[in-house]
């Protein structure tokens, strides 16, 4: 029988921990401050995911439903404006 080979070693990676802008400013996202949702929106009007903007897990579902009030009212865009 052939000898096994050994499996390459696992590569770990580092989690870069961000601050979260929310938790700096100790307030919670507001569908009334569209301006500042703007920023978590990419120009094809989807949301942002937390990997990207460095908002924490708590701030990231609160900042989603924040924009979709927002859009529900229709201070923020549904689909990209051309």
């Amino acid at each position: 029988m052939a000898p096994r080979k050994k499996a390459p070693p696992k590569v770990r990676r580092i989690r870069v921990i961000a601050d979260c802008p929310f938790c700096k400013a100790d307030k919670d996202p507001d569908y009334k401050d569209y301006g500042g949702l703007k920023k978590y929106l990419s120009e094809r009007a989807r949301i942002i995911g937390k990997e990207y903007t460095g908002v924490c897990s708590k701030h990231q579902r609160r900042l989603s439903k924040e924009i979709k009030r927002a859009r529900q009212i229709g201070l923020l865009p549904i689909t990209p404006s051309i």
